[in-house]
């Protein structure tokens, strides 16, 4: 039979309190033990930050960030954990920090360690007025982010039909299909979204 020794052998709240850190810690090693997961807008709280100026995209600190971009900084950096500036920027939502971040020359179509890019979070994020300021700055609106799904086909899962207008607007490609073989079309058809399926049509024919 199992028995407490130790710091187990005084009163019950020292017990209770050495079996509450034994199980922190397990949780603890566990945790770091887990596979990354995708990005998702707005994005753990334990993102790797380790420099003010990454803090201040993911933030919306402007202030800061534009000092560090005068003084030379690239609007290319990342954290430790290699996510973009421009997409942390994206999936906290900070529009005004996207702009600052594009009229410093940060790259529109960079990469996170997942495939992640700042239009496909932008997408995922629902964010139409992001979206554009990404498109007006270059960004490539067929490449795909993370499992290889683009832009349009994010936009139209979601029922977004203003987002899908901003792609159409950019020169997407409406003939760009998910893993299943199946369009943009395709997906608004199937989910009887009519509004979507009127403004995919119409583009087509144009």
């Amino acid at each position: 039979m199992f028995r407490f020794r130790g710091p187990l052998r005084g009163d019950t709240m020292t017990r209770a309190l050495y079996l509450a850190s034994l199980v922190a810690l397990l949780g603890f090693l566990l945790l770091g033990a887990e596979p990354a997961m995708a990005i998702q807008p707005g994005g753990p709280s334990s993102y790797m930050v380790d420099n003010e100026t990454v803090q201040a995209a993911r933030t919306g600190d402007n202030e800061t960030l534009k000092s560090a971009l005068v003084k030379g900084v690239s609007p290319n950096e990342s954290g430790r954990d290699r996510i973009p500036m421009l997409i942390l920027a994206v999936g906290n939502g900070h529009l005004s920090t996207v702009k600052l971040l594009l009229e410093y020359g940060a790259d529109p179509d960079r990469r996170a360690p997942d495939g992640t890019t700042a239009l496909s979070m932008a997408a995922l994020s629902g964010r139409t007025d992001i979206a554009a300021a990404l498109l007006e700055g270059g960004a490539d609106p067929d490449r795909p982010g993370s499992n290889r799904e683009v832009p349009l086909l994010i936009a139209t899962r979601a029922n977004n039909a203003a987002l899908v207008e901003v792609l159409i607007q950019h020169g997407v490609d409406l003939s760009e299909t998910d893993v299943t073989g199946r369009s943009a079309l395709d997906l608004a058809e199937e989910s009887h979204m009519r509004g979507l399926v009127e403004l995919l049509r119409n583009a087509e024919m144009q």
